[in-house]
C-alpha cells in the first residue's frame, strides 16, 4: 500500500553502533587513571543518529542498516522503539558471524570536544539484496551515510533513479549523501547520484579546501546537473551551492556553553534534510540546521532538540 505524502518516511542509510561514552571534566592524560563524571550507553552510528534528531523534530524516520544479534542488540533495538524508529527493513545477523561496532568516546566538558575511538572490525556493510526488497513508495527522501561500501551504495541510488522515472513529479524520491570520513575519499563519484550532497570539513580538507565557500565550489563539478553541495564549517557556519545560483551561507547559533558536540553533523545534516523536505528554501534549511545543531551542543545527547520543529 502506498503511502500518502504526508505519512511518507525519511530513510537514513547507513552504520548503527554502540556508543560508551565517557564525560570528563578534562581530556585525561594518558597512562593516568581518573574519574569520569558521568558514563552511558547510547546508540550511535551517523545514520542512527540522524534518526534519532529526524524523529525529535517530528518526523517518520526509518534506519536501514545491518545489526547483529549480540549483546547489545537488545539495547539498540529497545532505543530505537524509544523514539519510535522504524527498522523493519534492517539485514539481522547471529553473533557467530559478525560483530556489533562499538566507539569509545570521552567528551571533554571544559570545551565540548568528542574524541572517537571505534572498533569498526568485522562488520558487514548493508548489501543490495537487502535493500531491493524495500517497497520504495513508501519514502519521500533517503539519505546515504557515505561509507566504503560503493558498490552496494551505488546499486541503491541507481534503483531509486529508476523508481523516479516510473512516478509523477509528485511521488519522486530525493536523495542525499554524506561524505565524511577521510578513508571514503574514493567514493566522490556516487555524487553524481544526490540531489543534496554533504561535505564535512574533515573531509573538504582531504581535497585542499579550507573554507565552506571554496568547499561547495570545489565539488559542485563533481555533482549531477542541477544538484545541491553543502557544507557545515563548525564555527564558520554552513554553506550551499547549486552551481547556478550564489553560494548562500548560514551563521551558526551557538548555544552558551559548549556541552557536547557528538553527532553535531548528524544533527545539521537530519535538520536540514527535514528542512528541504518540508519544502523549504536552500537557504531556509541551512539555517535551520544551524540552528538545531546549535542547540544540540549546548545538551547532552539529542533530547534537548525536541520541539524544535517549530522553528521551520
Amino acid at each position: 500500500m502506498m503511502a500518502s505524502s504526508n505519512e511518507k518516511r525519511i530513510m537514513c542509510v547507513g552504520l548503527c553502533c554502540l556508543d560508551i561514552v565517557n564525560v570528563c571534566p578534562y581530556y585525561p592524560i594518558e597512562d593516568s587513571v581518573k574519574g569520569s563524571l558521568d558514563y552511558y550507553w547510547q546508540r550511535g552510528g551517523n545514520a542512527s543518529n540522524s534518526c534519532t534528531v529526524l524523529s525529535l523534530l517530528g518526523s517518520n524516520p526509518e534506519f536501514v542498516g545491518t545489526l547483529v544479534k549480540t549483546p547489545e542488540y537488545e539495547f539498540m533495538v529497545e532505543d530505537f522503539a524509544k523514539y519510535n524508529i522504524h527498522i523493519g527493513n534492517c539485514a539481522i545477523y547471529e553473533e557467530n558471524t559478525y560483530r556489533c561496532p562499538v566507539a569509545v568516546i570521552v567528551i571533554n566538558i571544559e570545551n565540548g570536544s568528542r574524541t572517537v575511538m571505534a572498533a569498526l572490525k568485522n562488520i558487514i556493510e548493508l548489501q543490495y539484496s537487502s535493500f531491493e526488497k524495500i517497497d520504495l513508495k513508501n519514502y519521500s527522501w533517503i539519505h546515504f551515510e557515505g561509507r566504503n561500501n560503493m558498490e552496494n551504495t551505488e546499486k541503491m541510488m541507481m534503483r531509486i533513479i529508476e523508481y523516479n522515472k516510473t512516478v509523477d513529479q509528485s511521488e519522486i524520491i530525493k536523495i542525499s549523501i554524506e561524505l565524511e570520513k577521510i578513508k571514503t575519499a574514493h567514493i566522490v563519484p556516487l555524487m553524481k547520484y544526490a540531489d543534496y550532497v554533504f561535505i564535512s570539513k574533515d573531509f573538504a580538507k582531504c581535497f585542499n579546501y579550507y573554507n565552506k565557500e571554496d568547499t561547495v565550489k570545489g565539488f559542485i563539478k563533481e555533482a549531477k546537473p542541477g544538484g545541491v553541495v553543502i557544507c557545515a564549517w563548525g564555527e564558520d557556519g554552513a554553506a550551499a551551492f547549486n552551481g547556478s545560483h550564489d553560494i548562500v551561507t548560514s551563521n551558526i547559533f551557538p548555544p552558551e556553553k559548549v556541552i557536547d558536540t557528538l553527532g553535531a553533523g548528524d544533527t545539521f545534516n537530519a535538520s536540514t534534510v527535514l528542512a528541504l523536505n518540508s519544502g523549504k528554501s536552500i537557504k531556509e534549511a541551512i539555517t535551520y540546521g544551524c540552528k538545531v545543531a546549535g542547540a544540540k551542543c549546548g545538551v547532552n545527547g539529542y533530547d534537548g532538540i525536541k520541539g524544535m520543529q517549530s522553528l521551520l
